[in-house]
Order: structure tokens, then C-alpha cells, then sequence
């Protein structure tokens, strides 16, 4: 019997969400150091682009998991870590705006 691979998709969205949080939070606390309006400048860029690419594996895992659909659990999984970074990138805006940082 043939093995079936692996999804693909579901390990790069893990890495990118991972990423985009890690370099999200960075900027956030580099601008609280040093209250650069460059790195506002910068993070909302990064937001923006990283959102785009998120949309864009999300709907490649989607696409991923109607061909393979025995591995749904490890697509699901790594849809909603993908999303997570949406809570955290409305409470850095939330402490931005709150606290006038």
C-alpha cells in the first residue's frame, strides 16, 4: 500500500504564524523603548503584508485539506494557530491606543 504524504501547507502556516507573532511582538517592543514613529510606520507595513500572506496559506491549507482530507485535524490545528495572531494584534493596538504610547 501506497503511504499518502504528508500536507505541506500545514507545517509552513505553523512557521509563519510562529514568525509573524515573534516579529510582530518585536516591533511592539521596540517601540515601546524607543517610541520611534518609524516603528509604527513599520508595524502597521508588516500587519498589512502579514496579513496578506496569512489569507493567502490559510486558503492553500483549506485547498490542502480538501485533497487530503484524512489529515483535517493537523489543518484545523494549524488554521485556528494562524488566527490567534489576530487577538494579539488588537491588544497591541488596544495598549497603543489605550495608554497613548
Amino acid at each position: 500500500m501506497e503511504e499518502i504524504p504528508e500536507p505541506q501547507m500545514s507545517y509552513v502556516g505553523k512557521k509563519i504564524a510562529y514568525y509573524s507573532a515573534i516579529i510582530g511582538t518585536l516591533i511592539f517592543l521596540t517601540y515601546l523603548i524607543s517610541n520611534s514613529f518609524f516603528l509604527i510606520i513599520a508595524g502597521a507595513v508588516f500587519t498589512l503584508s502579514a496579513a496578506i500572506v496569512n489569507i493567502i496559506v490559510i486558503a492553500l491549507i483549506i485547498v490542502e485539506l480538501i485533497s487530503y482530507q484524512n489529515h483535517w485535524r493537523r489543518a484545523l490545528i494549524t488554521i485556528i494557530s494562524m488566527l490567534l495572531n489576530i487577538p494579539l494584534v488588537l491588544l497591541y493596538i488596544f495598549a497603543l491606543s489605550y495608554f497613548h504610547l
